[in-house]
This record gives structure tokens, sequence and C-alpha cells, in this order.
């Protein structure tokens, strides 16, 4: 088996916990969560934004109209949805372990405007990354194939001695389908998770 020579990290989920998001916004407008979650997760709406051909302004946008909100025109949303975002610190830790030795990339359906504030926030680690593959740059999302093979070649290492750590199967299977090797990060039990991937690195 050939040896580990780069190590992309999903954002969403591995780097940050999400589990927040809208909170700020949703509370400072009174707005119902569930209903907001429900104006988020609009099928086309996740797709557009995460292909970057609408940004998170044109979700708070529809939200002003559909909720009939007074004085959101100047609210900084996209802000407002970062500062709700948590790091995982003890994966902010195992970044800046393996960055001596491997080449780090990122690769996360993310949207416009996040970067590279998220690291001046704190919630994405401050490193110089080898590769960062975003799908609002792209216009592609993980699972589609062609990410992973843009991937492939920012990380300029056969596809066998890329390791991706991400927490969602699906986006797994993409990957290995590329001849990726994996790790399914389980957000419910990030100890655990950062455990086993210091193992496998003998960290």
């Amino acid at each position: 088996m050939p040896k580990i020579k780069f190590i992309y990290f999903d954002i969403g989920g591995v780097l940050l916990d999400w589990y927040d998001s809208f909170k700020t916004a949703t509370e400072e407008f009174n707005i119902p969560f569930k209903e907001f979650n429900k104006l988020w997760l609009d099928e086309k709406m996740v797709d557009d934004m995460t292909r970057g051909k609408i940004t998170p302004q044109d979700l708070w946008n529809k939200a002003i109209t559909k909720f009939k909100l007074k004085d959101a025109e100047t609210f900084n949303f996209v802000e407002s949805w970062m500062q709700d975002y948590k790091p995982r610190l003890e994966v902010h830790k195992l970044v800046y372990e393996l960055e001596p030795r491997y080449k780090i990339g990122l690769i996360s359906n993310l949207y416009k405007g996040m970067m590279p504030r998220l690291v001046e926030l704190g919630i994405i680690p401050n490193i110089s990354y080898s590769a960062i593959v975003l799908s609002y740059e792209t216009g592609l999302r993980k699972t589609e194939k062609e990410i992973f093979e843009i991937a492939t070649e920012k990380a300029m290492v056969k596809p066998g001695e890329i390791f991706l750590i991400d927490d969602r199967i699906d986006f797994i299977q993409g990957a290995e389908d590329l001849g990726w090797r994996t790790f399914l990060f389980d957000p419910n039990n990030v100890k655990k998770s950062v455990a086993n991937i210091i193992r496998i690195f003998k960290i």
C-alpha cells in the first residue's frame, strides 16, 4: 500500500461544529428556527448556494420577504452565520500536529463569503494549506466525481497517497471511487474519532 502523502480535511462537521447555524439571526429577528431551516433546506437553495450561484445574502433576502422582517436589510447575515459555528479544537490540534509531516488540504461544500474569514475567526486552523478545493469556487459539489478529480490534481500526488477525513459516508464513497484512502469522522464522538486518526498516523 502506498505511503500517505496528502491529507484532505472536510470543514463542516470535521473542523467545525455547524449545529447552531442561524441561531443568532433567528433569535434576533424572532424567526421560528424550524421554519428558517425549511427555507434553507430547499433543495434548489442548497444546491445553488453550494455551487456559488447565489450567496448567503440571497438566502437572507428571501428570509426577509418570507418572514416579513423589519430593519433586516443591513444585518450582516453571513457574519452571524459564521459566528454561530464552533471550532472543533481537538481536530485543530490534530491538523497542527500533522502539518509538519504531511501536505494538508481542505475540500468542502462551502458558501461564498466564508473564506478566509473562517480562518480569521479561528474556526479553521491557520496553516499554509497545500490545496483548497471549495464547491462555490469550482461549481462542483461533493459527491461529484469531478470535484475529487480537481482535488487529486491539486494535491499533485497519486490518488492512493491521498487521505480524506470527512463526516459523510456519501462523500467518503466519492473519494474512494477515485482511489483515495478515507476515514469516516463521527461528529457525535469527536474524541474517539481523533484518537483513531492519531492511531492511524502514529502521532
